[in-house]
């Protein structure tokens, strides 16, 4: 009677301890993102809210900053989703951010000319940086093991809390910043998101 013949070797197959490591990797670049992520979203909805108030002209116009943003993600977390499906959740995170960067730039540019409409739209591409926010935590849990998928999802969630919590605090230098520049009255905060977003699409 034969031995029974030996399982196939698999060619450059990743251990465990290399599995292990990717993972710690992409666990640190989501926490750095989101931190990074939440600087500028904080400060983005609470001087947006102003601005979109003294565009307009009326207080009553001050919770579209919000409705923008919230209505941003939704919009963008389809396609996001789809381009993370076929290139990967790199490329995806990294598109939402510079998107959301890109909103930040508009947002600046209707300070200066006082558009509501192009606030809202910028406001509308910020809001793409909510849907990253969201989808990081996906990533966080795509090559955990069983036994820290719940440590490694909720350490990524706990990042994007200390963005949140810190972003307001940048409304102050944001404006001091921006007179300095000589960039339009409430505008400098948007700066801030910017760079943060900049420097996350960059990480991604």
């Amino acid at each position: 009677m034969r031995p029974a013949p030996a399982p196939p070797v698999v060619a450059n197959a990743p251990t465990a301890e290399l599995v292990a490591a990717v993972q710690r990797r992409t666990r640190g670049v989501l926490m750095v993102g989101q931190v990074l992520a939440g600087l500028g979203m904080g400060a983005t909805l609470s001087i947006g809210a102003i601005l979109a108030a003294e565009i307009s002209g009326s207080p009553a116009f001050s919770g579209m900053a919000a409705t923008a943003v919230t209505l941003g993600a939704a919009l963008a977390a389809i396609p996001l989703a789809r381009l993370a499906r076929r290139a990967g959740r790199a490329p995806a995170l990294a598109t939402g951010a510079v998107a959301a960067a890109s909103g930040a730039v508009l947002a600046m540019l209707a300070a200066g000319i006082s558009s509501f409409a192009l606030l809202l739209l910028g406001i509308l591409l910020i809001g793409s940086g909510t849907a990253v926010n969201l989808q990081s935590r996906f990533a966080a849990a795509d090559l955990a093991a069983p036994a820290t998928r719940a440590r490694d999802l909720s350490l990524v969630v706990w990042a994007t809390t200390v963005g949140a919590v810190s972003g307001p605090n940048l409304i102050g230098p944001g404006e001091a910043l921006g007179a300095v520049l000589g960039l339009p009255e409430l505008s400098g905060p948007f700066l801030f998101t910017v760079i943060a977003q900049a420097l996350a699409a960059a990480l991604y």
